[in-house]
């Protein structure tokens, strides 16, 4: 896994991308405008990236499910 913390973009990211190899997540997108030191405005999105191994992501998936089975009472 990668963390890439707080990351901006011109366009807004999709939530989950998919490769062959990797999986990435863009979460708390969010859109921003702000104004640089020439008056500027720049606008676009801002959000929170991650990368992941498709079997980091699958593992974490498994994990999620198992917990929300749990917190039902599912078995």
């Amino acid at each position: 896994m990668k963390n890439y913390g707080k990351t901006y973009s011109a366009t807004r990211p999709n939530a989950l991308t998919i490769t062959p190899s990797k999986v990435y997540v863009a979460s708390n997108i969010e859109e921003y405008s702000q104004e640089d030191e020439h008056g500027v405005l720049n606008q676009g999105y801002q959000y929170d990236f991650i990368e992941y191994t498709k079997d980091e992501y699958i593992l974490l998936m498994a994990e999620e499910l198992e917990a929300t089975k749990i917190l039902l009472g599912v078995e």
